[in-house]
């Protein structure tokens, strides 16, 4: 799925894929350096779909390259989805002309693409002027243009526009037959956990944190945000202990540990999270705290449907 973010210099692009697609947070991106050029990196969003990102840096002269006769068929064509991003604090005309261009080449080369996304980005400025920007931008539009192009003044410093990108990638995925087949066999394996266990099941992607899939329902909340599950990022010497252990148990060989499994608990309820084949996290919840329910989904999470799960994100590594 090849999707284009496209806009002037300085407008936020690379930080808002940054914080959405790679769950940095915003002061990790505050100093990123401008894109050279097209820089294209592949995501997994929500577990289930691949992002193509074509993330186009904005300075002058890699506009001028974009729009040639040489490079506009490559950087337009084939596209999925395209989101145009501006610098709210700057209503330079100059914005105006290549964002016209951008329009023109977008419905040329993919003429089948229906809503292009606009991002009036830093409104948490106080010079932001994103009224005056979207005055500029939709002048002197047709009607039929107009209706294609879906504006919102949006903060990445604040998340409000990785909330609309999550959003815009959220519809996507329902237009997308391939990513709701994937999407309803992973329910389908949460069903069956939470029949086998009488607990509820939240399945999480990494490393955006975005929920995938639970037996919830519908559930919104923000995205999940954890350590890595090694023993090696822990400030502990219990793999030191543990190989003192071995040896004094005379065990031949030694293996490195992996911490595959947290465990909260709170008055009335266990909480067990896991690793699915390092590219999911599974949030298991009991709804008592009856031993029987805990061993259950210690089962459940260590045994064959659960291996189902694992063996399908390893077969989707490559989406």
């Amino acid at each position: 799925m090849k999707t284009l973010i496209f806009g002037p210099a300085g407008s936020g692009k690379t930080s808002l894929l940054r914080t959405t697609c790679l769950g940095y947070n915003f002061m990790k991106v505050v100093n990123l350096k401008p894109t050279k050029g097209i820089s294209r990196e592949n995501f997994i969003f929500r577990g289930i779909m691949e992002l193509n990102v074509w993330d186009a840096g904005g300075q002058e002269v890699y506009m001028k390259r974009y729009f040639s006769e040489k490079q506009r068929e490559l950087v337009f064509s084939e596209i999925t989805t395209t989101v145009f991003m501006v610098d709210a604090t700057v209503s330079d005309p100059r914005v105006k002309d290549v964002f016209e261009k951008y329009l023109m080449n977008v419905f040329e080369f993919s003429p089948h693409i229906d809503r292009i996304y606009v991002l009036l980005n830093k409104i948490d400025l106080p010079e932001s002027e994103e009224d005056t920007l979207y005055k500029m931008l939709s002048e002197n539009l047709d009607e039929d243009m107009k209706e294609k192009l879906h504006f919102t003044p949006v903060s990445v410093k604040e998340g409000t526009a990785q909330h609309r990108l999550i959003e815009i990638l959220d519809y996507e995925i329902q237009k997308s037959t391939l990513s709701l087949q994937r999407l309803g066999k992973i329910r389908h394996l949460l069903d069956q956990f939470k029949i086998d266990t009488l607990s509820e099941y939240l399945l999480f992607n990494r490393p955006d944190g975005l929920l995938i899939a639970s037996t919830l329902g519908k559930f919104e909340s923000k995205p999940l945000e954890f350590m890595k599950f090694e023993i090696g990022t822990l400030d502990s010497n219990m793999y030191q202990i543990y190989k003192k252990i071995m040896k004094l148990m005379n065990k031949p060989s030694i293996s490195p540990l992996d911490l595959s499994t947290i465990i909260y608990e709170s008055d009335s309820a266990h909480i067990l999270i896991r690793e699915v084949a390092n590219e999911a996290i599974l949030m298991a919840v009991t709804k008592n705290k009856d031993e029987n329910v805990f061993f259950d989904v210690m089962k459940t999470i260590s045994g064959e449907k659960f291996e189902d799960l694992k063996s399908y994100f390893k077969n989707n590594e490559n989406l």
